[in-house]
């Protein structure tokens, strides 16, 4: 009998930037020995989520530079 593997919440936003930063899903996958689909999962859950935040939020100077440098991993070439 196989185990399930449980994810928690903070090992699958580190895959997500982990996706980004490699500039490939299937790269981060092999490194983190997982399946690429659960990745790709993870990061279209993880677009969403960015885009539903309500616009008047106020989010303090911690949470704009941990955001910022999210986007800037995001953007680095590879």
């Amino acid at each position: 009998m196989v185990k399930r593997r449980v994810f928690d919440e903070a090992f699958k936003e580190m895959a997500v930037e982990l996706s980004y930063v490699k500039g490939s899903i299937q790269e981060a996958a092999r490194e983190l020995d997982i399946d690429p689909g659960r990745i790709s999962k993870w990061r279209q859950r993880h677009k969403k989520n960015d885009q539903t935040l309500p616009a008047n939020t106020t989010l303090t100077d911690e949470q704009q530079q941990i955001r910022r440098l999210q986007r800037e991993l995001r953007e680095a070439p590879s």
